[in-house]
Protein backbone atom coordinates (compact mmCIF):
# COMPACT_ATOMS: atom_id res chain seq x y z
CA UNK A 1 0.00 0.00 0.00
CA UNK A 2 1.64 3.36 -0.79
CA UNK A 3 1.90 6.17 1.48
CA UNK A 4 -0.20 8.85 1.83
CA UNK A 5 1.24 12.26 0.88
CA UNK A 6 -1.44 14.81 0.83
CA UNK A 7 -0.04 17.93 -0.27
CA UNK A 8 2.31 16.41 -3.42
CA UNK A 9 2.03 14.20 -6.45
CA UNK A 10 5.01 12.43 -8.33
CA UNK A 11 4.88 12.52 -12.04
CA UNK A 12 6.88 10.40 -14.75
CA UNK A 13 8.83 12.84 -17.28
CA UNK A 14 11.28 12.17 -19.46
CA UNK A 15 13.66 8.89 -19.04
CA UNK A 16 11.34 7.26 -16.57
CA UNK A 17 12.11 9.70 -13.54
CA UNK A 18 9.66 10.47 -11.40
CA UNK A 19 9.34 14.65 -10.19
CA UNK A 20 7.95 15.28 -6.48
CA UNK A 21 5.57 18.13 -7.31
CA UNK A 22 4.20 20.24 -3.90
CA UNK A 23 0.07 20.91 -5.13
CA UNK A 24 0.44 23.93 -3.73
CA UNK A 25 2.50 25.09 -6.19
CA UNK A 26 0.51 23.48 -9.38
CA UNK A 27 -1.04 26.59 -10.66
CA UNK A 28 -2.97 24.94 -13.00
CA UNK A 29 -3.71 21.99 -15.51
CA UNK A 30 -4.49 22.12 -19.39
CA UNK A 31 -5.32 19.32 -21.57
CA UNK A 32 -3.78 19.20 -24.97
CA UNK A 33 -4.77 16.93 -27.30
CA UNK A 34 -4.30 12.96 -25.52
CA UNK A 35 -1.59 15.12 -23.34
CA UNK A 36 -2.21 16.96 -19.89
CA UNK A 37 0.45 20.04 -19.05
CA UNK A 38 0.99 20.39 -15.20
CA UNK A 39 1.80 24.14 -14.87
CA UNK A 40 4.04 25.45 -12.28
CA UNK A 41 5.53 28.87 -11.99
CA UNK A 42 8.93 27.32 -12.82
CA UNK A 43 8.24 24.48 -15.25
CA UNK A 44 5.52 23.04 -17.32
CA UNK A 45 5.30 19.18 -17.16
CA UNK A 46 3.65 17.27 -19.90
CA UNK A 47 2.03 13.44 -19.35
CA UNK A 48 0.40 10.83 -21.58
CA UNK A 49 -2.83 11.18 -19.70
CA UNK A 50 -6.07 12.98 -19.55
CA UNK A 51 -7.86 15.32 -17.34
CA UNK A 52 -10.14 12.40 -15.86
CA UNK A 53 -7.66 11.07 -14.48
CA UNK A 54 -5.84 13.62 -13.27
CA UNK A 55 -8.76 15.27 -11.77
CA UNK A 56 -9.53 12.68 -8.74
CA UNK A 57 -5.94 12.86 -7.40
CA UNK A 58 -6.30 17.03 -6.77
CA UNK A 59 -7.86 17.78 -3.57
CA UNK A 60 -11.34 19.16 -4.45
CA UNK A 61 -11.34 22.27 -1.85
CA UNK A 62 -7.83 23.76 -3.57
CA UNK A 63 -8.60 22.85 -7.39
CA UNK A 64 -11.70 23.31 -9.77
CA UNK A 65 -12.49 21.94 -13.12
CA UNK A 66 -13.48 25.13 -14.90
CA UNK A 67 -13.80 24.53 -18.41
CA UNK A 68 -13.34 21.20 -20.29
CA UNK A 69 -9.50 22.09 -20.71
CA UNK A 70 -8.86 23.25 -17.38
CA UNK A 71 -8.43 22.20 -13.56
CA UNK A 72 -7.01 25.34 -11.74
CA UNK A 73 -5.42 25.42 -8.03
CA UNK A 74 -7.80 27.94 -6.31
CA UNK A 75 -5.14 29.14 -4.27
CA UNK A 76 -3.93 31.03 -7.42
CA UNK A 77 -6.84 32.93 -9.01
CA UNK A 78 -5.42 36.20 -9.39
CA UNK A 79 -9.12 38.02 -10.59
CA UNK A 80 -12.01 36.71 -12.25
CA UNK A 81 -13.76 39.19 -15.01
CA UNK A 82 -16.83 37.65 -17.46
CA UNK A 83 -16.52 34.40 -18.96
CA UNK A 84 -12.58 34.39 -17.61
CA UNK A 85 -10.50 33.60 -14.91
CA UNK A 86 -6.77 35.03 -14.30
CA UNK A 87 -3.73 33.06 -12.46
CA UNK A 88 -1.37 36.01 -12.95
CA UNK A 89 -1.33 37.33 -16.52
CA UNK A 90 -2.59 34.11 -17.46
CA UNK A 91 -6.52 34.39 -18.76
CA UNK A 92 -7.96 30.82 -18.21
CA UNK A 93 -11.51 30.25 -19.93
CA UNK A 94 -14.73 29.24 -17.80
CA UNK A 95 -16.59 26.72 -19.37
CA UNK A 96 -21.12 28.30 -18.84
CA UNK A 97 -21.35 24.77 -16.83
CA UNK A 98 -18.25 25.47 -14.49
CA UNK A 99 -18.77 28.97 -13.95
CA UNK A 100 -21.87 28.77 -10.64
CA UNK A 101 -20.03 25.50 -9.17
CA UNK A 102 -16.64 27.29 -9.75
CA UNK A 103 -17.74 30.90 -7.51
CA UNK A 104 -19.59 28.93 -5.08
CA UNK A 105 -16.28 27.06 -3.99
CA UNK A 106 -14.81 31.41 -4.06
CA UNK A 107 -15.00 33.25 -0.71
CA UNK A 108 -17.23 36.05 -2.14
CA UNK A 109 -17.57 39.69 -0.16
CA UNK A 110 -21.68 40.57 -0.95
CA UNK A 111 -21.46 43.75 -1.98
CA UNK A 112 -24.84 46.70 -2.25
CA UNK A 113 -26.88 46.12 -4.82
CA UNK A 114 -26.04 47.58 -8.25
CA UNK A 115 -27.69 49.59 -10.81
CA UNK A 116 -30.20 46.77 -12.14
CA UNK A 117 -30.52 44.87 -8.83
CA UNK A 118 -28.46 42.40 -8.63
CA UNK A 119 -25.52 41.62 -6.55
CA UNK A 120 -21.78 42.50 -7.09
CA UNK A 121 -20.02 39.64 -6.69
CA UNK A 122 -16.38 40.51 -5.78
CA UNK A 123 -14.06 37.49 -5.33
CA UNK A 124 -10.95 37.54 -2.29
CA UNK A 125 -8.26 35.89 -2.97
CA UNK A 126 -6.17 35.18 -0.16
Amino acid sequence: MPVSLPDCVFVVTTNQRYQKIAKGDILYVQAEGSWVDIVTADKTYRLSTNLGQVEPQLDANSFSRVSRKHIVNLHHITAIQGGQLFIGEVAVLIGKQYREPLLSQLPILRTKMNRLGRTIHTPIIE
